[in-house]
């Protein structure tokens, strides 16, 4: 039994802390909106009325935030994470952020003789809701190796990627695959359906062959049944796809492929398609496809 503090209780956070209620932790939660802490305070969580709280309170923190920015506030700001914590407690990072972020909070953390871990997941709610997460992890071998119950608490894969930063580069490599995927599955839908082809069918037979994806057989039926509703917001990858281009263009990389992506999915968010799942990018395909 570990005392966990968790920051953080969106979509995926609320489920994640649940899972450690779960496996039996202590667990003192902070969420900036506090409706969202009432049903895990029904489950036997504690309260605290700042990051800086959580900190004091406990042996471990794990983060969920959106941006960049929300982490490093939370952690390194006033009230934060990184003033309330004692040596040799440990800060886990599960949202999706730059790289760079994540080796400038682990570096200040270590010289206040803390260690951090950026472990951000793949999975989405559905993901989190039945403990079936993939975790990216990067820092120190032998802090990856203390926190790992904890991760197998909430998920079914941990991969250690190497140092700080690691973990989190990991994700946007996975990243691109699942925007690459989600256009092409969006794309194919379309033709099939203006060609007249029976869609579940298409999906069905584009699934046994090399053409298959986890988004063709997991969105595509979605996009069929119209079934937008979010797990993974549009909003979320738009952001995903800004930190891969970002990183690409610090390392000299070409981003085609992930940049496409990006415009189409701010050309869904200025369409009003923020807060819908990811599928919901087909609606914007359809859009364009009717102009």
């Amino acid at each position: 039994m570990t005392d966990i503090g968790f920051i953080g209780l969106g979509l995926m956070g609320k489920p994640m802390a649940k899972r450690l209620l779960m496996a039996g932790h202590r667990l003192v939660v902070y969420n900036r909106h506090q409706n969202r802490v009432e049903e895990l305070a029904g489950l036997g969580a504690q309260l605290a009325a700042s990051p800086r709280e959580v900190a004091e309170r406990s042996e471990v923190v794990i983060t969920m935030l959106p941006d960049s920015s929300d982490v490093k506030e939370v952690i390194l700001g006033h009230n934060g994470v990184a003033e309330g914590m004692k040596r040799d407690c440990l800060v886990i990072d599960c949202s999706t952020i730059s790289p760079l972020i994540e080796v400038e909070i682990a570096q200040h953390l270590q010289n206040n003789h803390v260690e951090s871990l950026d472990a951000p997941v793949t999975g989405g709610t559905t993901g989190a809701e039945s403990g079936t997460l993939t975790f990216f992890v990067g820092g120190k071998a032998d802090v990856y190796k203390r926190c790992f119950p904890l991760f197998k608490a909430m998920g079914k894969e941990v991969f250690h990627m190497g140092g700080n930063g690691m973990g989190s580069y990991a994700k946007l490599c996975n990243q691109i695959c699942v925007g690459l995927n989600l256009l092409g599955t969006c794309e194919a839908l379309m033709l099939a359906r203006r060609a007249g082809l029976d869609p579940d069918k298409t999906i069905e037979a584009l699934s046994t062959g090399a053409a298959n994806s986890w988004q063709l057989a997991n969105f595509g039926p979605k996009m069929v049944r119209r079934d937008f509703k979010p797990g993974f917001k549009i909003e979320h990858l738009e952001k995903d796809m800004r930190l891969v281009d970002e990183v690409c263009e610090q390392l000299t990389l070409p981003s085609f492929g992930a940049s496409l992506v990006r415009e189409l999915l701010k050309y869904a968010k200025n369409a009003g398609l923020s807060e819908n799942g990811t599928p919901a990018l087909f609606v914007a395909l359809e859009r364009l496809a009717n102009r």
